[in-house]
């Protein structure tokens, strides 16, 4: 939609700046016209439904017209507190690994180090730096899959659990009444 309002008002500006440079300036009459065609137009975008809520991929998904949707609170809220603490939980356990890690490397290197032999040692921090690799690694895959993990149960449980759907016929009421029509 922001990409169809561009185009038209883009081809707003075209129609506007002259072709040469002797070409006349509008006058106040075309310019009018030019931006009630417009607004037109914007109008009627409007109307057919593109400027409707947007998809990940920026489509416009046209809303039911026969059921409202609402989102119950105290059940988001629950779902919010356990991502939460989920994703909090993963970083806890990131950081530790990665403490962990850090500990051994830095022992295995001094031990490395305090190795006489050139070849032995070589061979002792080569391995040291690819335990702490594979540690590294095997931390950071860990709390990917703990994020999406908690990000995903959050949004299943959003999705199946915290949404009410009411028809629109069991809706409250616009009057002052505050009662149910059926």
């Amino acid at each position: 939609m922001k990409k169809q309002i561009i185009g038209i008002f883009a081809l707003a500006v075209l129609l506007v700046i002259p072709t040469s440079s002797q070409a006349a300036t509008p006058d106040l009459q075309t310019l009018t016209q030019q931006l009630q065609t417009l607004t037109a137009q914007f109008e009627s975008l409007k109307m057919r439904g593109d400027m409707g809520p947007k998809d990940k991929m920026g489509s416009s998904t046209p809303r039911e017209k026969n059921a409202s949707s609402t989102v119950d609170r105290t059940c988001m809220a629950t779902a919010v507190a356990a991502r939460e603490t989920s994703v909090a939980t993963a970083w806890t356990t990131f950081s530790t690994k990665m403490a962990t890690g850090l500990t051994n490397r830095k022992n295995s290197l001094v031990a490395a180090w305090n190795i006489a032999d050139a070849t032995a040692r070589n061979q002792a921090l080569t391995t040291a730096w690819k335990i702490w690799k594979t540690d590294k690694k095997s931390a950071n895959e860990q709390l990917k899959s703990s994020r999406k993990a908690a990000w995903d149960t959050f949004k299943n449980t959003a999705k199946s659990s915290c949404k009410v759907e009411v028809p629109k016929q069991e809706g409250l009421e616009k009057s002052s009444a505050d009662s149910i029509s059926l």
